[in-house]
């Protein structure tokens, strides 16, 4: 380490334990520095310039690579700034962010030293060590750095604001459901904004960067493996927000585990009928997936089940109206808003059990109630448990029909069905009405060939696809994906993983994208579509 070795405070640092233990690795900039001694001399960059700029040479031609985001860089021309391309080419780069957002070099945990692995004599309220100006001398660094975190931060970008700290919130990021609405253009896949929300993050750019709506704090670069609660409170342990969630977290159960995702939910409505005039988007924001049949859908949490839906339909109110203690929804919107779309309904429940004319006897016995499974909710169990829809049952309708139809109409008029005729009627048009849809389904299953072909060759194409980049290319001209969207699948490690991503991501957006993929694929690698789907034409 010649740079150490010429300079007599460094050594004389490095040898006195008593001081600090220098942990040698490339997030330190002395370190990176010294990589740079058998840098070529004609090139017309620093090597200082280099290292703060968070690159260390890679020992071949004038390449340097970034520590932090793995951006390697080589043939330096005159005038080039080695700080400037970094952030032109990789803006998200943890070291950059961290970089831009204070205002030197020593206040980035990516300081000239990096944290000692064990600093037992410094007090916990230390918050800055000021080096001697001799230190400055040497060019290095800046001439102050804050406190030593207990761990080195390679990978994870943390932005905490300890001046903040007691006065920071966000009174509009408040709500689990606001802080969600703000993740519209995340760019991530494997990590969910509801999570996210939960955790009390919103989304603020650029790249994967959100903020605690209490403490302030930011992080960015994001990894598969991690969990957003665990983070906020491994990063930001004093976050009021934390310790009450720590403390008073409410627990509750989740009917389908595999559901709980909004991605694994906008999965399921692939098929969605075209003619509904509900959004996927919509309900699965309130906590809904679509079964695969007519238009229902159920909670993941409540296992709540609507369908029937018409113009104007608002999925978090009707999730509010059927199934007001639904976990999942009274953790997004609030007791206060359940509360307000059930005092808009009263007497929703009496409409249920007025079956007549005749006033009900509240003082007579409780008829008994039979639920079916699925019907754990005292609603369900009261609207299925009246004489007119036991009337209906005896004539062999189906329940599930019936169950739908009386839902429908108690969404339309407020009224429950008075007399069995009037449900009849409206049970055989609900009849004529499913045939309708079946027609229609399965003209749309003629018309959607390539979705099912790709559907049904799924795992083959994720096993030996492998011109991912080029079909990424030609869909990105074709408009069926975004920039976004090839970045993140570009940014997967291994092609298996690309390939998963990319079908996955065709297989949400339709028949006509399935059908230009298709296209893609013969132009790309025709033995794998000949293999897959055939004969050319």
């Amino acid at each position: 380490m010649n740079i150490v070795e010429s300079s007599s405070f460094l050594a004389n640092l490095m040898n006195n334990s008593t001081v600090c233990e220098l942990k040698y690795e490339l997030s330190c900039e002395l370190y990176r520095m010294s990589t740079f001694s058998t840098f070529p001399l004609n090139v017309p960059v620093s090597e200082r310039s280099l290292a703060r700029a968070g690159f260390y040479y890679t020992g071949v031609k004038d390449k340097v690579k970034c520590f932090s985001c793995g951006l390697m860089l080589d043939n330096w021309k005159q005038g080039d700034s080695a700080l400037e391309k970094h952030k032109q080419l990789y803006p998200s780069c943890s070291f950059i962010q961290n970089l831009l957002s204070v205002t030197n070099l020593g206040s980035s945990s990516h300081s000239a030293f990096s944290p000692p692995a064990t600093i037992n004599s410094l007090s916990p309220s230390l918050h800055s060590i000021t080096i001697a100006p001799s230190l400055e001398q040497i060019g290095f660094f800046s001439a102050a750095f804050s406190s030593f975190p207990q761990e080195p931060v390679t990978s994870r970008a943390v932005e905490d604001q300890p001046h903040l700290r007691h006065h920071y919130y966000n009174p509009a990021m408040s709500t689990e459901d606001a802080r969600l609405c703000t993740f519209q253009t995340w760019p991530l896949t494997f990590l969910s904004p509801t999570d996210l929300a939960k955790a009390g993050f919103y989304y603020t750019g650029p790249g994967d960067k959100v903020a605690c709506f209490t403490c302030g704090g930011q992080l960015s670069n994001w990894e598969p493996k991690d969990n957003a609660m665990s983070e906020h409170r491994r990063y930001f342990p004093s976050c009021p927000f934390v310790e009450n969630k720590t403390r008073d977290q409410p627990i509750f159960s989740i009917s389908n585990q595999s559901m709980q995702t909004h991605v694994a939910r906008v999965k399921t409505f692939i098929n969605w009928p075209t003619r509904i005039p509900v959004r996927p988007e919509q309900l699965a924001n309130a906590g809904f997936y679509y079964v695969g049949r007519n238009d229902d859908v159920k909670c993941f949490c409540c296992d709540g089940g609507l369908r029937c839906w018409e113009s104007g339909d608002d999925p978090w109110i009707e999730h509010a109206k059927w199934f007001p203690r639904c976990g999942y929804l009274l953790r997004i919107k609030g007791r206060e808003f359940v509360n307000q779309i059930q005092a808009r309904f009263p007497h929703l429940l009496e409409q249920l059990l007025s079956t007549s004319d005749t006033p009900v006897d509240e003082s007579a016995n409780p008829p008994t109630i039979h639920s079916e499974p699925g019907e754990s909710h005292s609603e369900d169990v009261i609207m299925m448990n009246t004489p007119v829809v036991k009337a209906a049952l005896e004539m062999g309708f189906s329940r599930r029909l019936i169950k739908q139809t009386v839902q429908s109409k108690i969404l339309a008029t407020e009224e429950n069905y008075k007399t069995i005729n009037d449900l009849v009627s409206d049970l055989l048009t609900a009849e004529d009405e499913k045939r309708e849809e079946e027609k229609e389904r399965q003209s749309e299953e003629v018309a959607s060939d390539d979705l099912s072909l790709i559907r049904k060759n799924r795992m083959a194409l994720f096993q030996h696809l492998t011109y991912v980049l080029p079909i990424l290319e030609s869909l990105l001209s074709a408009k069926v994906i975004t920039e976004l969207e090839r970045d993140v699948i570009k940014q997967k490690t291994q092609t298996p993983l690309q390939a998963r991503e990319l079908i996955d991501t065709i297989l949400v957006k339709g028949n006509a994208a399935a059908h230009i993929f298709r296209n893609c694929l013969r132009e790309c690698d025709p033995m794998l579509y000949k293999d897959l789907f055939g004969e050319f034409d």
